[in-house]
């Protein structure tokens, strides 16, 4: 009689011969029944194994089976027959490995269910698990790689990410042998990289992370590249696994002293990573990579760790100082690190640019003074990123710039950067010089700020109109007035003083916060007890410097903006220096300079004559000053020319000589009669001349500044009998101008012009003079207007002081002929209350 262990056995066959049933029903049924079989007895290792070689032939066809259903109830059975129930031997994987190397491991795809394909790799990671570590694994490893090889390029996300893990499962279970196979696996699992799927990514960094302990020098060639991108992901957990991974090469790769240049900026780079909680990782995770390395080096090192204990004297205080380990190990790499960083810094890829300035900072704080033979081949890239459209890159740049100037030595530095500002700055020049004079400690560039901002204040540097440029400058300038001391240079004030005035009158249309606020931390720094007082102490050199040919300046020329900038804005300075700034008006205001530019020029002069008790406050002879503007100036300005632009030019100077003309309480314009009369005799004619021109507003001008000249002659006694005898009939012209504007115009002006007239004009013999105005004024006493009348009026009253019963007597008699009833009756009244007094 058969034995129980051999009924078993032939029990078992004769469930599974039923394996061949066309019914997939039934088929299935077996897988079950075979399970329910093995769990529901026990069995010797000896009884399983004979089980096994009886059936396996039965069950591992199921593998192959047409229905889907029946393949995977088969994977189960298998699964549990092999994991749960075998012992370790490897006799049973001869069977199962092939089978799945058919199924999943070929290039070609047979195994087409997603679902099939899972829970065969499933399977594979239970045996890659159960066999850990055994010497029975080790023969089926080709075979492990060839499926994983395949696997990690399925289109299913759950196989490709199972799969990774499987990688690694199988490199920790025979990490003696894996090195044989691990490099075939690189390429396949860098291939996930760009999965969309997060977790596929992070699975496969880690992968990458194991296959590459067991790899050569040529697999961390083929990887490094690929992980270097994912530090790009958008999804954090992939970044602090790059991080996580390149910690452990650092300490643990065999060949990593080779390598560290390569892998280093994989976990640097999360040292300034967006995300907090991986920088935290990246940073304890540095920590360890560097103490490891100390130790490492301990005898190298036993210098530095012994006596090298305190930070360098002006460390940033908002900065925790790396270890020993880590500076030294970035030190050692600098070199290869910064020629990398110098390429990809400009790199077409935003992303790209974005981590490479994150990572010199990290350089630049790590290598300390290390990084001062590579700051020639650095600086070029650093220049172009400081233009970069990403503010992310310039911060970073401007950050990095500030920590070289605090390690890299001042001479150092200063000669590379100022020979590339000088040979044709752009704004990036001008971003980087401004971090290293920022970072540069006081008492080291101090000495050097007066060539700094000689440099700066140069005409081809800061007559700049360019936005960025101009920004940049404003900058350097702030960051020069932190360094600032009394050591300095006497030239560094008047240097900072051109290129902040010059910046304010080329500021661009975008640039409006840049006015003329911008001198109060200027004068405070310099030492001057108020903004004045910079001017006084600068305006007059500046002034000097742009005098160069001012009849040839055009109204965008930099020397005209800089000159009218210091004609609105300079308030005493601009009393202190009147023949410098009068020399100057009469060659930009010259009938042969640009149209525009004169026109520019007179409004500036405009503005500032309107601020006289300012402007005059310290002037020595102002008298000498304007006599020589209204010769050489506004003289020939008046003269008539033919044109439009000739017109408008002539209204502009007689508007800013009505501008000049205009009393002011404590400023005396004329040291003495004799000195106006010369000037009167100049202006009058053409005044007169002028309440002819075509232009409305220069007829309204001309009579409004022969009022003003007027008062100016009766207050030196020298207004004479001719005066009015010569300028009132030109003026009673005007009320019958076509533009209602100069008629009420003159209508004002007449009362000041025959208030308090000269006694001969008073006698009888100018009688004739006086029945022309009285016959004039009454000729417009009857207009429509109601204005008119009223300033009619008023002329009337004045006119009445000097001759009131002609003024009476022609009333009387043009009254019956008047419609302005009303108004004669009105002057009568006041006629009799004048007579009365």
């Amino acid at each position: 009689m058969p034995s129980e262990s051999e009924n078993s056995v032939q029990t078992a066959k004769k469930i599974a011969t039923c394996l061949q049933s066309p019914d997939k029903k039934v088929r299935k049924q077996v897988f079950v029944d075979l399970q329910t079989f093995l769990s529901e007895n026990e069995f010797s290792n000896q009884e399983l194994r004979n089980i096994f070689s009886e059936t396996h032939m039965y069950t591992l066809n199921g593998f192959r089976d047409k229905t889907e259903l029946v393949r995977e109830q088969a994977i189960k059975f298998m699964s549990f027959f092999v994991i749960d129930k075998l012992p370790l031997n490897d006799f049973y994987l001869t069977y199962v490995c092939p089978v799945l190397v058919e199924r999943i491991g070929s290039v070609e795809l047979i195994e087409e269910s997603e679902e099939i394909r899972l829970e065969l790799v499933k399977f594979l990671q239970a045996i890659i698990l159960k066999y850990s570590n055994s010497e029975q694994l080790k023969p089926f490893l080709g075979d492990c790689v060839v499926i994983l090889c395949e696997m990690v390029k399925d289109k299913h996300p759950a196989i490709k990410e199972l799969s990774c893990r499987c990688v690694v499962d199988l490199a920790q279970a025979l990490p003696r042998d894996f090195h044989m196979q691990a490099e075939s696996l690189v390429k396949p699992i860098v291939s996930c990289f760009g999965h969309q799927r997060f977790r596929v990514r992070v699975e496969a960094v880690k992968a990458v992370g194991e296959v590459i302990m067991h790899s050569s020098y040529k697999g961390l060639d083929e990887a490094i590249v690929p992980m270097a991108e994912k530090l790009f992901d958008q999804i954090p957990l992939v970044r602090r696994t790059v991080g996580q991974v390149a910690a452990r090469w650092l300490m643990e790769y065999r060949d990593r002293y080779s390598f560290f240049y390569k892998i280093l900026p994989l976990l640097l780079t999360g040292l300034n990573d967006e995300v907090e909680e991986t920088r935290i990782e990246a940073q304890d995770l540095w920590e360890k990579v560097g103490l490891q390395y100390k130790n490492e080096n301990e005898k190298d090192l036993k210098d530095q760790i012994d006596f090298l204990l305190e930070p360098p004297k002006y460390y940033p205080k908002d900065i925790k100082r790396p270890n020993l380990g880590c500076r030294v190990l970035v030190q050692r790499n600098v070199i290869k690190l910064a020629k990398a960083l110098a390429l990809e810094l400009t790199c077409w890829q935003e992303d790209v640019r974005v981590r490479c300035s994150q990572l010199l900072c990290s350089l630049a704080l790590h290598s300390e003074e290390g990084l001062t033979q590579n700051l020639q081949e650095l600086l070029p890239a650093m220049y172009s990123a400081a233009r970069d459209d990403d503010q992310r890159v310039v911060v970073n740049i401007i950050r990095a710039s500030e920590l070289m100037g605090i390690f890299i030595p001042t001479k150092t530095w200063y000669q590379l950067v100022l020979p590339a500002v000088e040979n044709g700055a752009h704004f990036g020049h001008l971003s980087v010089l401004s971090g290293f004079i920022k970072g540069t400690p006081q008492e080291y560039i101090t000495d050097k700020l007066e060539e700094i901002t000689k440099l700066l204040s140069d005409d081809t540097l800061c007559f700049t109109r360019k936005k960025k440029n101009q920004i940049e400058l404003i900058k350097c300038v702030e960051a020069i007035l932190e360094k600032f001391s009394e050591k300095s240079g006497s030239e560094v004030g008047f240097h900072l003083f051109k290129i902040v005035i010059s910046v304010i009158s080329l500021r661009d249309i975008e640039n409006t916060h840049f006015t003329i606020d911008l001198l109060q931390p200027l004068y405070k720094t310099l030492g001057f007890p108020y903004c004045d007082a910079l001017w006084s102490a600068y305006a007059h050199r500046l002034l000097i410097h742009i005098a160069t040919d001012p009849k040839s300046w055009l109204v965008v020329t930099s020397q005209r903006c800089i000159f009218e900038t210091i004609l609105l804005e300079s308030n005493s300075a601009f009393g202190e220096n009147l023949p410098t700034i009068a020399n100057i008006l009469i060659q930009t205001l010259n009938p042969e300079a640009d149209p525009e530019s004169r026109l520019k020029t007179f409004w500036a002069l405009s503005t500032a004559f309107d601020h006289k008790s300012v402007i005059f406050e310290k002037s020595d002879d102002q008298t000498a000053f304007f006599a020589k503007l209204i010769s050489e100036v506004f003289v020939p300005s008046l003269v008539w020319h033919p044109g439009l632009t000739a017109e408008a030019l002539r209204t502009m100077a007689a508007a800013c000589l009505l501008c000049a003309l205009n009393p002011s309480g404590d400023v005396d314009l004329f040291a003495g009669g004799d000195e106006f009369r010369e000037l009167w005799e100049k202006l009058a004619p053409l005044l007169i001349s002028l309440m002819e021109d075509a232009a409305y507003r220069s007829r309204q001008l001309a009579m409004e500044c022969v009022a003003v000249l007027k008062k100016h002659a009766c207050q030196h006694g020298v207004w004479r009998n001719e005066d009015l005898i010569r300028v009132y009939p030109e003026i009673l012209k005007r009320l019958d101008d076509p533009t209602e504007k100069v008629r009420l115009c003159a209508l004002r002006v007449l009362p000041e012009v025959f208030a308090d007239p000269p006694e001969a004009f008073k006698e009888p013999n100018f009688r004739a003079h006086h029945e022309l105005i009285i016959d004039t004024l009454l000729t417009h006493f009857d207009d429509d207007d109601k204005c008119v009348r009223d300033l009619v009026f008023d002329v009337l009253k004045v006119v009445a002081v000097f001759n009131c019963e002609e003024v009476r007597s022609k009333v009387e008699r043009h009254k019956p002929l008047l419609c302005n009833q009303e108004g004669c009756d009105e002057v009568l009244d006041y006629l009799k209350q004048l007579l009365l007094q």
